[in-house]
């Protein structure tokens, strides 16, 4: 990749992953994301895993679903996890919601919301927002 600008080896990267997570096979993908953080560093890696699942979510739903729930762990996923639950934090409390009596945030990560807040945040958000939303909220059931 030395022969590369910064803006080719990213999207050769973006392109790499794409393909590994498209095929479906888990140890691929590790292989590749562990090469990249050894050649570029983890934060570099964590950008191009956040740029692939933006990517996904908008163009490849099944791909989407599959590398959500098999990378969930990694790093790169954890810190864009950790962006979607701020940006909807923030979103709510500009929306006049309150933490602690209308949404939390639980161990896992997760936001516990009432339907009254997660109906007024999904419905000022974007397709591609709502896509990540869907995967942080939990409505809590009735009992």
């Amino acid at each position: 990749m030395d022969n590369l600008n910064s803006k080719q080896e990213f999207n050769l990267s973006v392109t790499l992953i794409l393909g590994a997570l498209k095929l479906q096979d888990k140890a691929l993908v590790e292989s590749c994301e562990r090469t990249l953080t050894e050649l570029l560093g983890s934060e570099c890696t964590s950008n191009i895993m956040t740029a692939v699942v933006f990517q996904l979510a908008q163009t490849d739903h099944n791909t989407f679903d599959w590398a959500w729930k098999n990378f969930y762990s990694l790093d790169a996923c954890q810190h864009l996890i950790k962006g979607i639950v701020m940006f909807a934090v923030k979103k709510l409390i500009n929306q006049g919601f309150i933490l602690g009596q209308d949404f939390s945030i639980n161990y896992t990560g997760k936001i516990c919301i009432c339907q009254q807040a997660k109906a007024a945040l999904l419905e000022k958000s974007s397709a591609t927002d709502c896509i990540f939303l869907e995967e942080v909220l939990q409505v809590p059931t009735e009992i």
